[in-house]
């Protein structure tokens, strides 16, 4: 009985991995590979606020679009850094 639990949660557990990546499905973040999940986050999360500086500069309100625009270029900032600094320095993460 406990083999068959077992198997059953390995083969759930390697579905899971397989399917699960750290690149969203746009041609954007196929082009880009991160080598730390920070920065992933940080570029996913810039694209997230490009994406709402679209939207409200389709509904007419300019200042929020040019707001939301200047955040995402803060996160796409922290991204390259957090790249940066885990490609070119030592970490465990």
């Amino acid at each position: 009985m406990k083999n068959y639990v077992f198997t059953a949660f390995l083969s759930i557990a390697l579905i899971g991995a397989n399917s699960a990546s750290a690149h969203g499905g746009d041609s954007k973040s196929d082009s880009k590979e991160f080598h730390c999940y920070k920065a992933w986050k940080k570029d996913w999360k810039s694209d997230k606020k490009e994406y709402k500086a679209k939207k409200k500069m389709d509904q007419d309100r300019p200042f929020a679009a040019a707001r939301k625009h200047r955040k995402a270029h803060k996160k796409a900032w922290k991204s390259e850094m957090k790249e940066h600094n885990h490609t070119h320095y030592y970490h465990w993460y």
